[in-house]
């Protein structure tokens, strides 16, 4: 059944070192969107744990783990599609050399998950991030390199929700549009995910300019929850979680501290995006290369 209206919530919190905290906050944000009427709200990314790369073992899980559990459960008993931001997933079980899951300081690595629950708490779709952060940050002292960390996803996903298409991201997916072609297998997705930890520094810039250009490329609306303010030494997240429609315009933002943004779609506004500028019918990709 295609719901035609959704309320939608983008959650932007301070993940630190301490999941504990970090859980309960979450879990807490949650229930604050849904007693406000939110269908589908979402967390951002890394918000169990945003600390050095030598403990997201230690504080990753299998899938199925007590955090998972507390997400599938909080859904069910909220009645809520919930994007459950991401979290650190362990590859205990894969089949790969050793060598592939541990860093250069021998550290082991894991990948950064986000799953989707229904509203009876079952797991819907799961998506490792593909593509891996890397910036030198001089500026604020401190060094971003996820592959230390995290192993890369291999998969795009798509899914389908209430009778809507929706593609998965994750924050820095966001600077790869060819990655949001794999997306459209079966076509075009109608609501792009994108669960974040976006940087302060590159976010004054970035963010909000590549969440309007994935919109309006993709005629999409884009729900794209943050992390903001300061996790550790050096290390800071620039907020402002949004929901922006197909035409680029800018629904809702947390702005610069924690909070929820909340903004009703309609299917209509989506509708009429795409056929006053059937610009995703007038591609040409024969032309694009490969």
């Amino acid at each position: 059944m295609t719901t035609t209206t959704l309320k939608l919530a983008a959650i932007s919190m301070t993940s630190t070192s301490n999941k504990d905290v970090n859980v309960e906050t979450a879990l807490n944000m949650i229930r604050e969107a849904a007693e406000k009427g939110a269908e589908w709200v979402q967390i951002p990314e890394m918000f169990a744990f945003h600390g050095p790369y030598d403990q997201v073992h230690a504080m990753a899980e299998l899938e199925g783990g007590p955090v998972y559990g507390m997400l599938s459960d909080i859904a069910k008993q909220l009645k809520i599609v919930l994007i459950a931001g991401t979290m650190g997933e362990r590859a205990d079980n894969d089949v790969m050399a050793t060598a592939l899951r541990t860093n250069s300081k021998g550290d082991t690595k894991v990948y950064n998950t986000a799953y989707v629950f229904n509203r009876s708490g079952e797991r819907i779709a799961k998506y490792r991030k593909a593509h891996l952060f890397s910036l030198d940050d001089k500026v604020a002292g401190a060094l971003y390199n996820e592959s230390e960390g995290y192993l890369p996803g291999d998969k795009a996903v798509t899914t389908e929700i209430d009778g809507w298409k929706v593609g998965l991201s994750i924050c820095y997916d966001l600077r790869f549009p060819r990655f949001y072609d794999m997306l459209e297998k079966g076509g075009a997705p109608e609501i792009l995910l994108v669960p974040s930890a976006f940087t302060k520094g590159t976010g004054m810039h970035h963010w909000e300019l590549l969440l309007r250009a994935r919109a309006v490329e993709r005629q999409a609306f884009v729900f794209a929850a943050n992390q903001v303010g300061l996790h550790g030494p050096g290390k800071e997240s620039f907020g402002h979680s949004m929901i922006v429609d197909p035409w680029g315009k800018v629904l809702a933002s947390t702005g610069e501290l924690p909070g929820i943004a909340y903004a009703t779609i309609e299917r209509t506004a989506l509708e009429e995006a795409r056929g006053k500028l059937p610009a995703l019918k007038n591609r040409r990709p024969e032309l694009y290369g490969s």
